[in-house]
């Protein structure tokens, strides 16, 4: 038997994302049984155990250590082991990171929020973590590219305690346009947020929509009402990071670039549950669109069709106010549909196909592929462990 690789992850499992890291890891050692992993104890067993957690992981003489920057970490920085940081602040130069497309977030949340026809656009973050400052910047860049502003509120947690923030939320939300879509960098903001609306008589998702990210679903599931989040993959992120360790320690294959995740999709939850358009004709053919189309093929005529009006100013007011044609909605749609039930059912293809009113399974393949570049059977193969995996084989 080979002996086994000791790694050390030092992560904050008190955090959604975190959790997944370390869910990637174990992932990846049920499949390969190669790592065995530093624990340390709860803090009710042995109080200091924080406190004495670096002497203790470098007494344990690790192969290979994924860590966050925890008390004390700077001294395994010049450990000459294979060694990942995921950072909270900013990116360690001549270090391998575990990093997010954090400007993609922001887009992909803009973009959100823009096809649901809002023109108040707000922002929440903190002051110096780079990722919070990438994610404004692609939020802010896209909204501004399709010609509106956002109102910034910027977290200074190195000047003010957490328990303030409410009161610094409730002077910033009072001078804010409604119905306004307010885009926080993770969901923890937003367990303030939601406190301040609420104590303003504000009202969520007609006065404010509000979107997190990290699909904390412990956050997101106990809020009132339910929070919208953008998913970070981490998990994947973990098993992508175990995989490189494996080769880094085994082969000397040192990653030549950091590993970093694509954002994933939108959970719609009931925060973001509502369309910010005073036209009603526009929001009864998004209604319908949103209705109908994940259980039925419809034509841009069916949309005309549930409207008074022409498909020339029906197309017009798309494109005026959510910057997309009436059959890219209808696309848009369907698309998330056939994600959604690849990833969180056993449904076969045809049965998908079936579900949703396709012709057959060749003309939902086809439609899959053109719009998602790739076939629904390779998306949900993809979603497995093995989408994680080097092209050559780990020993």
């Amino acid at each position: 038997m080979n002996k086994k690789l000791k790694i050390a992850v030092l992560v904050d499992v008190s955090r959604a994302y975190d959790r997944d890291i370390l869910l990637g890891f174990t992932n990846f050692n049920k499949i390969h049984n190669k790592f065995i992993f530093f624990a340390f104890s709860p803090n009710y067993i042995h109080r200091e155990n924080q406190k004495t957690l670096i002497d203790r992981v470098i007494a344990w003489k690790p192969d290979g250590i994924l860590t966050r920057e925890i008390e004390g970490f700077e001294r395994l920085l010049g450990l000459d082991i294979p060694l990942i940081i995921s950072p909270h602040t900013n990116l360690y130069k001549d270090k391998i990171n575990l990093w997010g497309r954090n400007k993609a977030i922001g887009e992909t949340a803009a973009v959100y929020f823009i096809s649901k026809g809002y023109k108040n656009f707000a922002f929440l973050g903190f002051k110096d973590f780079q990722w919070s400052l990438e994610r404004q910047a692609g939020y802010i860049g896209e909204v501004n590219r399709l010609g509106f502003n956002v109102n910034s509120f910027v977290f200074d947690n190195t000047n003010v305690l957490w328990e303030y923030l409410p009161e610094k939320l409730t002077g910033w939300l009072a001078g804010i346009e409604k119905p306004c879509a307010i885009f926080s960098v993770n969901d923890e903001l937003n367990i303030h947020l939601l406190e301040v609306i609420k104590e303003m008589g504000g009202r969520v998702p007609d006065d404010f929509s509000v979107l997190g990210v990290d699909n904390d679903t412990m956050i997101c599931d106990m809020s009132n009402p339910t929070l919208s989040s953008i998913e970070t993959n981490g998990e994947q992120s973990g098993f992508k990071a175990a995989a490189a360790l494996s080769l880094w320690i085994e082969f000397e294959e040192k990653p030549a670039f950091d590993i970093v995740e694509e954002p994933g999709n939108v959970i719609t939850r009931n925060s973001t549950n509502a369309l910010a358009i005073d036209d009603e004709q526009l929001r009864t053919a998004l209604y319908y669109i949103t209705n109908t189309a994940p259980v039925k093929e419809i034509s841009v005529d069916d949309v005309v069709n549930a409207t008074l009006l022409s498909r020339r100013n029906l197309e017009r007011k798309f494109q005026q106010v959510i910057k997309s044609s009436i059959l890219d909605e209808i696309k848009k749609v369907r698309i998330q549909r056939i994600k959604f039930l690849l990833e969180n059912s056993e449904l076969t293809v045809q049965q998908i196909a079936d579900e949703m009113n396709f012709n057959n399974t060749d003309n939902i393949t086809r439609y899959f592929k053109q719009f998602a570049g790739t076939t629904p059977k390779d998306y949900r193969n993809n979603l497995s462990q093995d989408k994680y995996l080097k092209k050559r084989p780990l020993h």
